[in-house]
Order: structure tokens, then sequence, then C-alpha cells
């Protein structure tokens, strides 16, 4: 560094021990507000450490930090420290007027007291400054003001306040970054709790009301409602609100049903604030819809703060009605399926079902192949086994069956004990199914002696399996009463095909003439004369199904 050669020798080392000093102090500030940034992820509460510090570093009487809000420009005090004895002259500063002034300012400035709050006089020893936070000029993000008694903010004070300024505004951004992070949390944590209600298969109502609950807590708000349309799809009424005494809501009934009609109308979220109408201040309405199909609309009136509803109430408001509108539409169109067929048929056919447009359950002739698999000796093996490794023996071995008949996009009728029926070509057709049963039945086979490999050393003795197929018309339908029903088939082949599985020995496939005349060119096979059927007049044909071409 040149030295100036005005300055005497004892005047250059008191400037040169000022400029460390400076530069000691403006690494502390760094430093700290970077310590504050690790510290601390939330937003207001790094904030007011922020404040904190700068107001001993400064010895101010009051520094206030203001920011944008995101959603509405709005600019909203985050944090105050105050002497405890700042006097109402220093208090007069907390206004909104002053902070919208200065946040558009383009650097550190001292302020001036003339005309610097409309009638409001400052006494002359009160000092003011302002920090602008902004990543760029075009992008105000908010602003820092402090202010002191009797000693002036110097010119070092301006410097040190525009470095601490470069930190801080990378410190608002990743205050804001964390919340939203916090709020995606949150949208993601509806989502989860609105499936676990839905998993629970409630009636409607109770359902509507439980979500209803979780909406009004995550948007904190005097009423939460849902309207859906009746049966007809002709008129939109009210089906559950927070407020069980509906007194509280009959004020808002007009309002609220000409908004949610214009949300329906329109497609999309309606977010009202600052509203004047019979005590209704502000309302947020999302229009529940689901392939093409209007199911009705969810809304929240009355959010409890000054402000209203923000853009992420409404974000909010959506990832709850992108739940609700599905499980809205099950109940009312699909649940049934689902408790009729859930459990019969692979998770992706079931998709394809609840998509179709016809009536899966209903009753009606079908031509189809039917399979039975059944454990041979399966008794015996009882009385020699332990009941803990019997059942768990049992389990994972229907659990392999089901795999099978799942992978080949069939229907798991039903399990009687050891025994699994499963249906090819029902409730929808399958073009193939003589074919595709047969090649299930031998993957049945192939899965079973896996099981039994792996389950031999635990003293499981062998249990082959005797598989039987029949094919046919046969009726099938929903079977049960309303508390249980199944899908089922009803007919000869179903008999015959259960007939047939008790004659096949232990790691056979057996299937009947009408199932060979489908595929006999496309198998290898031995043919067994003389079967003999309870219910069947005549000796029978049937064929042991070696392998598939």
């Amino acid at each position: 560094m040149t030295q100036d050669p005005h300055l005497s020798d004892k005047e250059t080392i008191i400037r040169l021990k000022n400029q460390i000093a400076h530069k000691e102090k403006a690494l502390h500030i760094i430093q700290e507000i970077d310590h504050i940034r690790d510290q601390t992820q939330n937003l207001i509460p790094m904030l007011s450490a922020i404040v904190n510090l700068l107001a001993d570093e400064f010895n101010t009487a009051l520094c206030l930090l203001a920011l944008a809000d995101q959603d509405s420009g709005a600019i909203e005090l985050k944090a105050v420290h105050r002497q405890q004895q700042t006097g109402s002259d220093v208090n007069q500063l907390i206004q909104r007027e002053l902070v919208e002034k200065a946040v558009y300012l383009k650097e550190v400035t001292i302020l001036d007291h003339t005309n610097l709050i409309s009638h409001v006089e400052l006494p002359d020893d009160l000092y003011i400054t302002a920090v602008p936070i902004a990543l760029d000029p075009e992008h105000p993000l908010g602003v820092l003001l402090l202010a002191r008694r009797q000693h002036a903010f110097t010119v070092a004070d301006v410097d040190l306040l525009s470095i601490a300024e470069q930190h801080i505004d990378s410190a608002v951004i990743q205050g804001h970054a964390h919340n939203e992070l916090q709020h995606r949390y949150q949208e993601l944590d509806l989502i989860y709790r609105i499936d676990r209600i839905r998993d629970r298969h409630l009636p409607l109502d109770d359902m509507l009301n439980e979500i209803l609950q979780i909406v009004q807590k995550a948007i904190p708000s005097e009423i939460g409602f849902a309207m859906l349309y009746d049966p007809t799809g002709k008129r939109l009424g009210m089906r559950a609100a927070t407020r069980e005494d509906l007194f509280h809501l009959s004020p808002y009934t007009q309002s609220i049903e000409e908004y949610a009609h214009k949300a329906l109308e329109d497609a999309e979220i309606l977010r009202l604030n600052d509203l004047t109408v019979n005590g209704l201040r502000s309302f947020m309405c999302l229009p529940l819809i689901l392939n093409d199909r209007i199911i009705g609309a969810l809304g929240v009136l009355n959010r409890y703060n000054q402000r209203g509803f923000t853009s992420q109430d409404e974000q909010l408001l959506s990832a709850i009605g992108s739940q609700m509108d599905t499980a809205i539409y099950e109940s009312l169109e699909q649940r049934h399926l689902r408790e009729v067929l859930g459990r019969s048929v692979d998770p992706h056919i079931m998709e394809h079902i609840l998509s179709a447009d016809e009536n899966v359950l209903k009753t009606e002739r079908m031509y189809l192949s039917v399979l039975y698999a059944d454990l041979r000796g399966s008794t015996s093996l009882a009385e020699r086994t332990d009941p803990d490794t019997l059942i768990s023996f049992i389990n994972d071995y229907l659990y392999a069956m089901t795999d099978v008949v799942f992978e080949h996009h069939a229907t798991l009728d039903k399990f009687v004990g050891d025994e699994v029926m499963a249906l090819f070509g029902a409730p929808f057709p399958m073009k193939e199914h003589a074919l595709t049963a047969i090649k299930a039945a031998l993957d049945m086979q192939k899965a079973h002696k896996a099981i039994m490999e792996k389950w031999y050393s635990t003293g499981i003795m062998p249990a082959p399996v005797g598989i039987g197929i029949a094919t046919g018309e046969l009726i099938a339908g929903e079977v049960g009463s309303k508390e249980r029903a199944d899908y089922t088939v009803m007919g000869r082949a179903a008999n015959l095909g259960a007939r047939i599985c008790s004659a096949a020995q232990g790691g056979q496939v057996l299937v009947c003439d009408e199932t060979f005349k489908l595929i006999k060119n496309q198998v290898r096979y031995n043919a067994i004369y003389g079967m003999q059927f309870k219910g069947v007049d005549r000796d029978m044909v049937v064929y042991e199904i070696l392998d598939v071409l």
C-alpha cells in the first residue's frame, strides 16, 4: 500500500489499524450471518437472529426487517429488535409507509428526516439508515431499517451494512426455499393422510367429514365444505361441512353456491379475498373433476388472517382435491368393484376394470376356462407339522400360486383351504383362455417345485400339486349378500374342473375334452380313457398336458 505523503507515520499506522479493524468487523458480521444460516433453516427465526446481531453490532435503538410477500408483493414486517426504552418517537418508525418507500432504494441510504413519514416529527438526534435487500435492482426482496440515537451512521457503517446485505439476501432466498420445501412436505403429508382415510373404506359422509377436518387444519379457516352433485348430475348440494350446526353456514349459503358454480364453470380454482358479503371475508373453492366428470366442489371460507387465502393455500387445496376427487369417485362409482374384485385380480387388471364403462359385475353367460390347483396329502401334512410352520408354508404356497394367476392376467376366484380356483376369461373375455390356463398350470407346477425345495430343509415333506382345467359356458357374476359378495362362476364346467382336479395325481395337469379341442395342436399330451366323475353318466377322456409346443 502506498503511503499518503501528507500523513505522518503515526497517522498512517492509525489509519491502517482502522482499516484492519473495519475488515475484521466485516469478516465477523459475515461469519455470524453464515453461522445463523447454518444453524437456522426456518425463515422467521433466521431473520430474527440476523436482526438481533445487527442491532448489537451497530448499537441501534431500533432494527427491523421487512420482506415483500411472495404471493401478493405486500411488504410485511418479519423481525424487530428494540431497546427496552426506545421511546415513542422511535416506535413511530415501525410504519408500513416508511418501509414501503425504503424497499425501492437502490443502495444503503442514510435517510433524511424531511418528509420521511407523513405527519410525524422525529428528534434531530435520531439517525436512520435503510438497507434495501435485493438480488438485483428489479426484484426487491425487502428492506432492513436501523435507527440509533446521538451517533450518526458513518461511511464505514454504510460499507459494513452493504457487505452484510450481500449475505442477508441469500439468507432470505435460503429461508424461502426452506419454507417451500416445508410446504411441499406438508402437501405430501396431506396426500398420505387422505390416502390413509381412503384405505379405511369409510361411508362417504364419514370420509368427507374426516378429510374436511384435515383441510381446515391445513388451511386455518372458519369453515370447510364439500358440495356434490346428486345422482342425476343436475343439482349441486352441500354434502359435508366442518360446522355441524348449519346455522353458522346459512348466512353464506347463497354466496357459496354462486362462487362454487363459477369455479365449476371455469373449471379452475377460485380464490377471493377482501369480500364484504354477509360476513364473508374470503373464499376459496376447488372444482372436483375426474375423467371429465364433474363431481362437485371443495372449499374453505374466512381464512384466519388479514390477508385472506394465499397461493400456497391454493397449492394445498389442489393437493387435497387431487386425492379427494378420486376418493369420492371411487365411493360413488367404484368402491363396490374394489370390494368384490380387489383381492381377485392383478392391480393392473383392477385399474382396467375401474376404467371400463360397462358393469363388469353384471351376471352373464361367458365361455371361459376354469382352473383348480390342490395340494396332495395336505391332511397328513397338517397332522405331522407344527401349526406355525404349516401356516407359513401354506401362505408361501398360495402367494406363489396367486402370483402365477396374476402374471397370466387371470382372476383369482377363491381359496378353499389350500386349493386355488382361477378364472381365465372373466370378468373380461380372454382370446386364448384355454391355452393361457394351461400355461399358468405348468408355471404353477414350476413355482410349486421351487417352493418345495425351499421348505424341504425345514421338515416339510413333499406335497405335490394336482391341477384340473375345464372349459365351457358358465354363468359369471357377483354372488353374495350386501355385507359380503364375491365374483365367481357357476355351471357344469366349473363342477367338472373341480372333479378333474380331484383325479389329478401330484404333478399332473389334466384338462377336459372341451379344453383339449381348443389347444390340441399347441401342446404335448397323453390321453387318459375311461375316467368316471360324479354327476357324469358316461366315461370320459381327459388329457394330461406335458408341455406347450
